[in-house]
């Protein structure tokens, strides 16, 4: 190299390094911006929806609200078929950057994450558990699972469509891509764990907030690892339809009381529902051995790229804290964890 010629990031003569580019802090407010109108969009005009079509069934079909699959039909169709294709207008103001590189996954390494996904769920059900408790006796009020309740009370249609098929399908989009393709300028990190944490949060309750948030960080790192969906998409299916579809339906069939009160007659008398059980607990602790094996495998490969835009600390209070549509997600939110 020349000697006269300056040094990589340095002027001849001086030790000055060029600083970054000026941020424009209201062009880095656009995603954020757009997640947070979205999701509030999302949450408040189903709210709505689901308040109209309730006087009007109460008016005119008052029988309809007898039905198994009412509430869960209610609770579920508004927000799939009208409130989210009309957050794609928000969401189409900020820019989306999806990944570049491809990658594929083996069915093996999806098997051993998906054991991964129940290890994280169950660990996150425990906190909701130890959460909820330390609610309860503050509060003074019983803290019930309502998720647990609505599907206990659904047909096994009505489930498998929406638990199982629609929600994933929906849930990854929404809250996975669009979420993180306007959040990678500030880093692999940045944009997975913001996914995480508001796919744990619009949940409204702590019975699935942290569960559904660590997942939702799983989900994160391999949408941007491999730069595909349809992976996340097949382990929320996995999830769902084991832990949410197949357990429900388990435990309908299953009395705990009288098992536990006689379990041989209650063997020979329900041979069914208690095969059922088996299966779900041998499937558990698999799961159990076989994730931290995996975590220990694929710790070593994982790698995080860091973002065009260095989001310090000043710059995340200007983009997100003193952000006015983050502040009025934030107030959706805590809304939808008092009702």
């Amino acid at each position: 190299m020349n000697e006269f010629e300056p040094k990589s990031g340095s002027l001849p003569g001086t030790d000055w390094q060029p600083s970054e580019p000026p941020c424009n802090v209201w062009q880095e407010r656009r995603g954020p911006a757009s997640i947070a109108f979205a999701v509030s969009f999302i949450i408040l005009f189903t709210s709505l929806i689901q308040v109209v079509i309730m006087a009007l069934i109460s008016r005119f079909v008052p029988t309809l609200a007898d039905r198994d699959w009412y509430v869960i039909v209610l609770s579920t169709l508004p927000m799939y078929v009208i409130a989210m294709p009309l957050s794609l207008l928000f969401y189409r103001i900020g820019k989306a950057e999806p990944p570049m590189e491809k990658r594929r996954l083996s069915p093996l390494v999806l098997c051993g994450l998906l054991a991964v996904c129940f290890a994280l769920t169950y660990a996150g059900n425990i906190i909701g558990l130890i959460v909820n408790a330390i609610l309860s006796l503050i509060t003074g009020e019983p803290i019930v699972n309502e998720l647990q309740e609505l599907t206990m009370n659904t047909p096994l249609w009505a489930n498998l469509l929406f638990c199982g098929i629609l929600a994933p399908i929906l849930e990854e989009i929404f809250y996975r891509k669009l979420v993180i393709d306007r959040l990678r300028r500030y880093g692999d990190l940045v944009a997975i764990l913001f996914s995480g944490v508001l796919f744990g949060l619009i949940h409204g309750n702590f019975s699935q907030f942290f569960y559904a948030a660590l997942i939702g960080i799983l989900f994160g790192y391999i949408y941007l690892h491999t730069g595909k969906l349809r992976y996340t998409v097949a382990l929320h299916m996995g999830v769902n339809l084991i832990g949410g579809v197949y357990s429900t339906e388990m435990l309908k069939r299953m009395d705990m009381m009288a098992f536990s009160a006689n379990p041989f007659a209650y063997i020979a008398e329900n041979p069914v529902p208690v095969a059922m059980f088996l299966l779900y607990m041998i499937f558990i602790m698999i799961c159990f051995v076989v994730a931290p094996v995996t975590i220990a495998l694929v710790w070593k490969h994982i790698r995080l790229r860091k973002g065009e835009v260095k989001l310090t600390f000043g710059l995340f209070v200007k983009i997100f804290l003193l952000n006015p549509a983050v502040w009025l997600l934030l107030g959706v939110i805590v809304l939808l964890f008092v009702m």
